[in-house]
Formats: structure tokens, sequence, C-alpha cells
């Protein structure tokens, strides 16, 4: 098998960038405290297995310099660059060079058996999805040859149906494959 090309999406871990959402619920300290801790998790568990080619795909750009030193510093690491969230993705699928998978930062359940596996439907799927229990979706991936213009757009990001809307986008005659609903950490 391939090496799986794997991009996770990631803030530069500090307390006053990155996932509000989170840090109104339990607090600035506490959320920037659980999102560095499952972030190093994250990467730490995906990259032991030799399988996975990582980047971190990171905002805001300016992190492609200043990145913490003590994480995973060696990784290579992308601008997500401007727009909203699907805007950006879309930025790293439409580049047809190699199938890939997308993750966020905040799924605390992943392991490299999930993502396999999601790699191994791409092989007879052209678009992968990893719902999660909010209604939206902790993975996306595309196989090499798919082409879907308009995967993104009319997205309403803040609805609890993200993935429904993704869904709609989607042809009829692509065929979606699905792996484990997962909870992911807004």
């Amino acid at each position: 098998m391939e090496k799986i090309n794997l991009i996770i999406f990631a803030r530069r871990p500090e307390i006053s960038i990155g996932k509000s959402r989170l840090k109104n619920k339990i607090g600035k300290i506490l959320g920037s405290n659980f999102y560095y801790f499952n972030l190093i998790q994250t990467i730490k568990r995906l990259n032991s297995d030799k399988r996975i080619n990582i980047k971190i795909c990171v905002t805001p750009d300016s992190s492609i310099k200043d990145w913490p030193k003590h994480i995973f510093y060696n990784l290579p690491r992308i601008p997500q660059g401007p727009g909203d969230i699907g805007e950006k993705m879309w930025k790293i699928l439409a580049d047809k060079s190699k199938k890939k998978i997308i993750i966020g930062s905040d799924i605390p359940n992943i392991s490299s058996k999930i993502i396999v596996n999601a790699w191994k439907k791409l092989y007879s799927s052209q678009i992968v999805l990893g719902p999660s229990e909010d209604g939206g979706f902790w993975l996306i991936g595309l196989s090499q040859n798919h082409k879907v213009k308009k995967l993104f757009k009319n997205i309403d990001w803040s609805k609890n149906n993200t993935l429904e809307q993704v869904q709609y986008n989607i042809s009829c005659v692509t065929k979606v494959s699905y792996v484990e609903t997962l909870i992911d950490i807004d």
C-alpha cells in the first residue's frame, strides 16, 4: 500500500488563538490546555504509524515559522490561507496530484486504524467521510482522479448539519464511503 497522505488542520496552540467555542464553554486556559494536549496526542498517535505521511496545515499562516519547537517541529507545515474552512480545505483537496485525507486536530478518539481504513476506501470510492456526532464531519478524503467542484459551496459552517449540506453538493453518481462516527471537540 502506498503512503497515506494525511493533512491535519491545526491552529498554533496558544491561549489567544483558536477554538473560541471550546474556550467560551470551559475557559481560555482550560480550552487552550485541552487543545494543546489533544494536538500532541493526535500527532504522536498517527505519526507512529509509518504508513502515514503527515503534513500539518496551520493557522495563522505565520505558524509556518512560529511553530512551537516541542510540537513535532520537523513535520512539514503548510499554511491554511484565507477564507472560511471550506475554502481552506478545498485549496488542499483541489491539488490533483494525489489522493489525500484531511482531519481536524480536535478528534480525541482518532486512531491510525481508522485512517488506514479511510485510505483503503478511497481505492473504490471517490470520497470518504467521517461523520461527527454533532452533525458535521471530522474527516474528508478525495481519491486522486475525482473532480468535485462545488463540494463546499453554500455551506453554513455554523449549523449542526454540515455533513448533510456537503452530501447535498455531491453528485448522485459519485461513490461515497464512510468511516466511524467520532466526536470532534469544537
